[in-house]
């Protein structure tokens, strides 16, 4: 069945539904003595930890691949994520800590859900970047009541996406209007995943490059390629209240610079708690990119090329064997 162009818009716009939902999921585990945390996911899957590592009261490792890193032990939560539970970089992740630490899988079933007794199974169905609330927040509040994360405000969050509704899609509305040449996101700290999840929303949704730099690590380097820039860009700055004196100084001075040979878009973060912050920003991004799709009569919908690798890699896979 052929979907409306503008399906995914329609699912994006329900993600404040979607995360006060998946607070309501619970996770009934109980982990023993917890040293470190490691979480092993891909793309949409993955960026769940790429947030959370922000607010670790433990040591903590996102892993993107085929194998952990050999100082994970018996005293390390090992969370294996992938909505599909088929992704393999995870499964092979998986199998190779199964039986040195404590795990747990958060997944839509596949064979994640067969492998793990420990699991959250959530909402099939939907393309794993929409599946972000679900993704996100079970995990989140379980680490959080469990004393593996602080800092972390739930009932702001919740409130924040519930009353902004319109102007959160307003602001991405305007950034997608805004947006000329390649788009190329900034963040600092927790935005600076966050960055990462624009750039792979402008990858997948709206089927266009893109890509995502962190302060202060940019400008020991990126910072010097605009010296002699000939490219058309867009280069988007997630920026929070409360930043860092010597944040603000550097996204001023990167404002001077790069305006010179590109637009400079700063989209401000809604929120007190920076954690509510950072997904008032990553709800502006996603509506973002889906309205960039429209923009350009792109169905955001279906990833093509994803999907011919996986079954490209499938074939290899058999023929190699």
């Amino acid at each position: 069945m052929l979907l409306p162009l503008n399906y995914m818009l329609d699912i994006v716009k329900k993600f404040p539904e979607q995360v006060e939902e998946a607070l309501k999921m619970e996770i009934d585990f109980s982990a023993g003595e917890i040293k470190s945390i490691a979480i092993a996911g891909m793309g949409g899957s993955a960026i769940s930890g790429d947030i959370l590592k922000h607010f670790s009261t433990l040591p903590f490792f996102v892993i993107r691949g085929y194998n952990p890193p050999p100082f994970l032990n018996h005293k390390t939560l090992f969370i294996a994520i992938s909505y599909s539970g088929n992704t393999e970089e995870t499964i092979s992740c998986y199998e190779k800590v199964k039986n040195k630490c404590e795990t747990f899988a958060i997944t839509s079933g596949g064979k994640l859900a067969e492998m793990e007794e420990n699991k959250l199974i959530i909402p099939s169905g939907m393309q794993p970047r929409a599946a972000i609330a679900y993704l996100l927040f079970p995990l989140a509040r379980y680490l959080s009541e469990n004393d593996f994360l602080k800092g972390i405000d739930f009932d702001e969050t919740l409130y924040v996406l519930k009353s902004n509704t319109t102007q959160l899609q307003e602001i991405a509305k305007k950034v997608a209007d805004s947006i000329e040449g390649i788009p190329i996101i900034y963040g600092y700290g927790v935005m600076g995943s966050i960055a990462k999840r624009w750039r792979q929303q402008f990858n997948e949704n709206a089927k266009m490059p893109s890509f995502d730099f962190s302060l202060p690590e940019c400008n020991h380097n990126e910072l010097e390629a605009w010296e002699s820039n000939e490219n058309k860009f867009t280069c988007i700055f997630l920026r929070s209240k409360g930043e860092d004196e010597r944040i603000k100084a550097r996204f001023e001075y990167m404002k001077e610079i790069y305006s010179e040979k590109a637009k400079v878009i700063e989209v401000f973060s809604v929120g007190s708690n920076i954690f509510s912050q950072a997904i008032s920003l990553l709800h502006i991004g996603d509506l973002a990119s889906v309205y960039m799709a429209q923009a350009r009569n792109i169905d955001a919908e279906p990833v093509k090329l994803i999907t011919g690798l996986k079954k490209y890699l499938s074939q290899h896979s058999r023929s190699s064997s």
